[in-house]
């Protein structure tokens, strides 16, 4: 079966069907995954070795359909799987010696192959490769020149500048600005100048669409050893190299080399978005030496990664321009210029090299058969040392010439389980995380990207954090049909930074404590009749410096490091990660065998997170609804439908000033103390759902005496999310046009996915079968996103490139012949 990933989305269920059908097209050679039957033994014994070939046909091209599969391409692939198994050790022998070479989805971009032998009870070898190629978009377009995969991208020369600066009707323009004065459609000089939302007929014609994606390669070897019945050693290596690119928007800097002396410069808070290269390499390797006795094991291991990046920058030509005149650069670039120094060339860095390396220990051991005692200690070291990026206008004298960085992570964890009665179990488990961020802090001058010199400045914050966990749990069984499991959970976090550049703390939550007490009971009402049901409550406190100097608090035009405290947020606000909370957890579920062929089940959850701070997070609910039901009208056929619901709802209340808070000024947020800070003149709200709805039907027949097997399966999934926000300037009004700028709902981001899957197996004689599969899919995507991709509806300042919703249609018909042997 092919390997699949998917991105996170409402419902649970949803994702899983969606991601399992849409890779589901190619016939897999092995039967539905059941309990072990005499014929599993049997083929442990003397396995069967198979061959597949075919072809599988897409209908159309859709990045989001092979985001993952490699069927993102319309036509014709090969289907091709194959598993042969062989040594003495098989086929009845009395030999120890095993081997086998297994290929599974030759034809597409998600192939592996692998190979193992091995002298059972001494030795195996072991070496594989995989591919997975993730296909993020189809239709980027962009005007720059280069390739994906490139770490330069040339604008064309006959491109010209894009005026970044919108002038509206009745403010002051400059009429000898020569940029202004050549924007397409600029009859006046007191008119709206679009900037990049306004494109000439050339400028659109040098658009190109470009596939973005990535294609990860992993080759691996294997091998282990057995000294004797207590010893044995295992060595893991693996080499991932990754190619191709992945979106990321770039700013394009405002400066200009050198800067000018009047004028302006290439505009600030411009942005691209540019192919950013993926061109990694990272080695991992695990050794590991293990004992087994009679009442204990334990396991030493080293482990390693090491990641290497053959890129240390990404360099972009930008073209938008302030367009005000005096500055002899913009004058001499007017749109329609042919000449590459048209162009400011940006710069930034790409994900730097880095060396990860861990030691391991881990064991057990049984005082009695009843009291038994697991835990492991692990201490890591990280570094990145590679060399910072110099010559950048943006940046100012550097303190260091690298980052000089080390994180050195420690671990242990230890658990005792007591069979205390025949009825009674007892745990105790103690964990410890700590990360210690030993990076040197200090001070860094810079240019934000609104400013267009180098003078504002900010340091670096070797975050750290150490978190233990401590639980107790009983599981206590009442008679033959009840139970009942109770648990406490204590866990305490501390974050701190080592050596802050800023002389002060650099962090406003130092430190959260949570209690957590839980309860499930389970109850067996009759043979054919279970329930269960959970309850559990948490609250989390915590510890707050709230005139600490966090560096996320900079702002231009400013030569010395900040002192404004509670990174500038308003007195009563605290991030939903940190705050005080409380949170009740229900969980309940039920099946009922209704019959010898009917089976029917239900599980249900509700959580709700109360949060203790004036701004932030309000509350979280969640709930969560799912039904099964499986009727096997003959030993040879079945239906199964289900159905899935699951619900999110987020509150949060933000302050914030306006020009309409009285009395006026109210609302800046500059204090240097948490006490100087003063309350917001207005508040607003937000709320957040998300819904996610699945329903299905499948069915497995046999005919023709077991010959033919025939199986399918419907499914239909609806997620949405729905984003509302009421804006209240002044307080004592209602929400209305007079006291808002904007006020009521978004348009609903919605996305609808019908699958429906047919499979047929034909057993042509013992050795062979014929199989064929049809899919379709069809996806439905509602997100106003893209609307601000496209031409004319981008931002003043920021190219356009055109992505497309994930719609489509897409059908796949395979056909392949199976032959076993032996």
């Amino acid at each position: 079966m092919m390997k699949t990933q998917k991105k996170l989305q409402v419902s649970v269920l949803s994702r899983a069907v969606q991601g399992a059908l849409a890779a589901m097209f190619v016939i897999p050679a092995m039967a539905f995954a059941a309990e072990p039957t005499d014929a599993d033994v049997a083929f442990i014994r003397k396995p069967t070795n198979f061959v597949e070939i075919g072809a599988a046909h897409v209908s159309t091209d859709a990045a989001k359909f092979g985001e993952y599969n490699g069927r993102n391409e319309s036509g014709t692939e090969l289907v091709g799987n194959f598993s042969v198994r062989g040594g003495d050790a098989y086929q009845g022998g009395d030999g120890t010696m095993r081997w086998g070479v297994t290929g599974s989805d030759l034809g597409t971009t998600s192939r592996e192959l692998g190979a193992t032998v091995e002298n059972q009870g001494r030795w195996k070898i072991g070496v594989g490769y995989d591919e997975l190629k993730h296909v993020i978009t189809d239709s980027y377009q962009t005007p720059l020149q280069g390739n994906k995969g490139d770490n330069f991208f040339a604008m064309p020369t006959s491109f010209g500048v894009i005026n970044a600066t919108a002038t509206k009707t009745g403010l002051a323009a400059n009429p000898t600005d020569p940029v202004m004065a050549t924007v397409p459609g600029i009859t006046t000089l007191n008119t709206l100048a679009p900037g990049a939302r306004v494109l000439t007929a050339t400028q659109q014609s040098l658009f190109r669409t470009e596939e973005v994606s990535t294609t990860r390669k992993n080759t691996s070897f294997n091998a282990g050893y057995i000294f004797n019945p207590q010893v044995s050693v295992q060595f893991d290596y693996n080499n991932l190299k990754q190619s191709g690119a992945k979106l990321i928007s770039a700013p394009n800097s405002p400066q200009t080399t050198p800067l000018p002396t009047t004028g302006t410069q290439w505009h600030a808070e411009a942005y691209s978005i540019l192919m950013n290269p993926t061109n990694y390499n990272t080695d991992t390797y695990n050794l590991a030496l293990n004992w087994n006795g009679d009442k204990g094991h334990l396991t030493a291991s080293y482990f390693a990664s090491i990641f290497r990046n053959d890129d240390d920058r990404l360099t972009w030509n930008s073209a938008q321009s302030s367009g005000v005149a005096g500055n002899a650069k913009t004058a001499a670039c007017a749109a329609g210029a042919t000449s590459a120094s048209c162009y400011y060339t940006g710069v930034m860095s790409t994900a730097p090299g880095n060396d990860f390396h861990q030691l391991n220990l881990s064991g057990g051991f049984a005082f009695t058969p009843a009291t038994k005692l697991t835990g492991g200690v692990s201490y890591g070291r990280n570094t990145q040392d590679d060399s910072y990026i110099t010559g950048m206008p943006e940046i100012g004298v550097l303190p260091m010439a690298s980052l000089d960085g080390e994180v050195v992570t420690k671990h242990a964890d230890l658990k005792l389980v007591n069979q205390a009665t025949k009825d009674l179990a007892l745990s105790a488990s103690y964990k410890y995380n700590e990360r210690d961020n030993n990076t040197s802090s200090r001070v860094y001058t810079y240019a934000a990207i609104n400013s267009i010199t180098v003078n504002d400045v900010a340091p670096n914050a070797p975050y750290s954090n150490k978190k233990q966990e401590f639980e107790l749990a009983g599981n206590y069984r009442i008679d033959k049909r009840q139970s009942v499991q109770v648990a406490y959970n204590y866990d305490k976090t501390n974050r701190w930074c080592n050596e802050y550049a800023d002389a002060a703390d650099c962090l406003i939550a130092s430190k959260n404590t949570e209690d957590r007490l839980g309860a499930k009971y389970k109850l067996k009402a009759s043979d054919n009749v279970s329930f269960n049901a959970g309850y559990t409550y948490g609250d989390r406190k915590g510890s707050y410096d709230f005139d600490a100097r966090t560096p996320l608090i900079g702002r231009d035009n400013n030569v010395v490091p900040k002192n404004y405290v509670n990174s500038q947020n308003f007195p009563g606000y605290i991030a939903a990660p940190y705050a005080e909370r409380k949170q009740d957890l229900f969980k309940a579920g039920a099946n009922w065998q209704a019959t010898d062929q009917l089976d029917l089940s239900v599980e249900g959850r509700y959580a709700k997170d109360k949060y203790d701070s004036t701004l932030g997070v309000q509350d979280v609910k969640s709930t969560g609804i799912s039904l099964d039901a499986t009727f096997s009208y003959s030993e040879d056929a079945a239906v199964s439908a289900y159905a899935d619901w699951q619900n999110r709802k987020r509150d949060m209340r933000i302050g914030g000033a306006s020009n309409l808070s009285t009395p006026a000024g109210v609302g800046t947020n500059t204090g240097t103390t948490y006490a100087a800070l003063i309350a917001p003149s207005n508040i607003w709200t937000n709320d957040l759902k998300e819904d996610g709805y699945t329903i299905g039907i499948n069915t497995k027949h046999k005919l023709m005496g077991g010959k033919l097997e025939l199986v399918g399966d419907l499914s239909y999934s609806f997620d949405e999310s729905s984003y509302e926000t009421q804006l209240g300037y002044n307080p004592a009004t209602a929400c209305n046009a007079t006291n808002e700028t904007a006020c009521g709902a978004l348009p609903d981001i919605t996305s609808r996915v019908t699958t429906l899957k047919l499979k047929g197996t034909y057993q042509v004689d013992k050795a062979s079968r014929v199989a064929m599969a049809y899919i379709y899919q069809n996806r439905h995507t509602n997100d106003f996103y893209y609307n601000g991709t496209q031409y004319g509806y981008t931002s003043n300042r920021g190219l356009p490139t055109n992505e497309q919703e994930p719609n489509y249609s897409v059908s796949v018909v395979a056909v392949s012949y199976i032959y076993n042997f032996k």
